[in-house]
Formats: C-alpha cells, sequence, structure tokens
C-alpha cells in the first residue's frame, strides 16, 4: 500500500510539472537584482567562512588522512 501511495503521488507530481498554465507574473528589474545579491552574498559569506575556519579544517583532514 506504501508503495502505492508513493507511485501515485509521483504520478500527479509529474502530471502537476507537465500541465502548468501561465501566472502573467510581472518580475520587474528590481527582483533580478535582488535575486543576484542573494547569490552573491550566500557565495561570499560561505567563501569568508572557509577562509576563516581554513587552519582548523586543514588540520582536521591532515589529522584523518595523512599517516605520520
Amino acid at each position: 500500500m506504501r508503495c502505492l501511495n508513493n507511485l501515485l503521488k509521483a504520478i500527479l507530481l509529474l502530471v502537476m510539472f507537465l500541465y502548468t498554465y501561465d501566472s502573467y507574473a510581472y518580475l520587474d528589474p528590481g527582483t533580478g537584482s535582488y535575486l543576484l545579491q542573494i547569490i552573491l552574498g550566500t557565495l561570499f559569506a560561505t567563501f569568508f567562512t572557509l577562509k576563516l575556519y581554513w587552519r582548523k579544517i586543514k588540520a582536521y583532514f591532515q589529522e584523518k588522512f595523512i599517516k605520520k
């Protein structure tokens, strides 16, 4: 029964994505700029965090994989 339920959900999801309607939504240029800021901010925050903890990360992997 559980397998049938999952199969039914998968089929309904597939049908939902195949038969879509136009939404006629307006996305102004500010929306694209905002999305770009979110993506760049996330990348910079990730790189800064890696830079901040790089020595600890490097020491951890050296301890695990390099035999003394």
